[in-house]
């Protein structure tokens, strides 16, 4: 069964493979692609959903961490 890690990871790597050739820094292509999810979610959830997810996946910064990206 495919997923949509399945279908979005090798993008996302492409991407940064391309930006890395053509020395685009991770932190402009992070930023946009941030800006993409924002408006996609813009068109499904509320402000205070997007917020919510947002401020979860701050809480959960930390590397050792284990972090289950989970709608609350």
């Amino acid at each position: 069964m495919t997923t949509a890690r399945d279908i979005i990871e090798p993008h996302i790597e492409a991407a940064l493979a391309e930006a890395a050739e053509k020395k685009i820094s991770t932190d402009a292509m992070a930023r946009i692609m941030f800006e993409k999810v924002l408006r996609i979610w813009r068109e499904t959830r509320t402000p205070e959903d997007i917020r919510t997810e947002i401020m979860e996946a701050a809480d959960h910064l930390d590397p050792d961490e284990d972090f289950m990206f989970m709608r609350p």
